[in-house]
């Protein structure tokens, strides 16, 4: 019984930190009933089972993208609140676009951006417009001294807190008004 809970906090340990665990033998993990206690395993990974072991894989990348996914999901939902523009705002009341992408990052992600464009550079990877992918930052400016920051939500398309008399909204890259660099958010 102590070799099992060993192994299994080995795969749930795995699992945390994006690794792949095998066991030698099925046997050993499940000829014992099923704890009502879980805390030692991580049910939200996906699980493979097969005749002679059971290996579970938790890729990192997965995670990565999950995030990504979540950040452009919560974007698209505030675009379509109304939000109006409010210099200085974070929050559902109002935001200026580093409060929007803060909020956003906050939310969706866990990660705190700050509320300042040349802060949130500090917290990417830069890169160019064209590399951009769904949940990196767009930049207009020069590096150091940006002016402007929205979120990425692929189909080159951004959401944006504009500017004074305008709401949140999804807006499209276009030579008028195109973003200085990209830059992907370091986690």
């Amino acid at each position: 019984m102590k070799f099992t809970k060993t192994i299994l906090s080995l795969v749930a340990a795995g699992a945390i930190f994006g690794v792949t665990a095998t066991s030698a033998s099925a046997d050993t993990v499940t000829n014992y009933p099923a704890r009502q206690s879980t805390s030692y395993q991580q049910t939200n990974y996906p699980t493979k089972a097969t005749t002679n072991s059971t290996t579970t894989t938790t890729p990192a990348a997965n995670n990565a993208s999950t995030s990504a996914n979540a950040v452009v999901n919560l974007a698209k939902q505030l675009a379509n609140q109304n939000i109006p523009y409010v210099w200085g705002g974070e929050s559902l009341k109002g935001m200026d676009c580093s409060g929007l992408t803060d909020y956003v990052y906050q939310k969706a992600a866990g990660i705190s951006l700050g509320h300042y464009t040349v802060t949130q550079e500090s917290h990417v990877t830069k890169e160019a417009v064209s590399a951009a992918q769904p949940g990196d930052l767009l930049f207009w400016g020069s590096q150091g001294a940006s002016y402007h920051v929205a979120i990425y939500v692929g189909n080159n398309q951004y959401v944006a807190a504009p500017q004074p008399g305008q709401n949140v909204e999804i807006q499209t890259i276009n030579s008028a008004f195109m973003p200085s660099f990209a830059g992907h958010v370091n986690s």
